[in-house]
């Protein structure tokens, strides 16, 4: 009996975790997409090298849903410099990484305003480095912007 007892309490509580019916936000990989370059976009304009930036390394860290069509996501990523040109109109993501000695590479944070599949506003906090300085980095906050 205690045994039959102990399996109904199991199988009602795997049942809660499935069944609970708290909403998930199912979002477009096209969205966190826009919103990465959006962020390397963000991260670009404001830097100081005259090379681009390209992320190589992101994750999704919370969506924060606004209503059906407007969301904020939040992201985690790390950018390299590139070897093209700021003013060479380039996409970044297109672009080679630098070799050596001195290039500069930071870790970010960025908050990204979606409306639909389109970013408005976005703000990004990077820890800058050099990768043959990992001891010394300097932290750089990068205000919010729409289009």
């Amino acid at each position: 009996m205690e045994k039959r007892v102990m399996m109904t309490l199991v199988i009602f509580a795997l049942g809660m975790n499935y069944c609970s019916g708290f909403p998930v936000f199912d979002y477009d990989p096209s969205s966190l997409r826009e919103a990465l370059s959006a962020s390397v976009a963000k991260v670009n304009s404001q830097s100081l090298s005259p090379y681009l930036f390209r992320a190589f390394r992101n994750s999704l860290k919370r969506v924060n849903v606004l209503d059906e069509d407007s969301v904020i996501m939040s992201l985690e990523f790390s950018v390299g410099e590139t070897t093209c040109l700021k003013d060479s109109g380039e996409d970044p993501s297109t672009c080679a990484f630098q070799r050596g000695y001195y290039v500069q590479t930071a870790a970010c944070r960025s908050t990204v305003r979606m409306l639909g599949e389109q970013a408005q506003q976005v703000w990004a906090h990077c820890r800058w480095s050099h990768t043959s300085e990992s001891s010394s980095s300097e932290e750089v906050r990068r205000g919010s912007a729409g289009p």
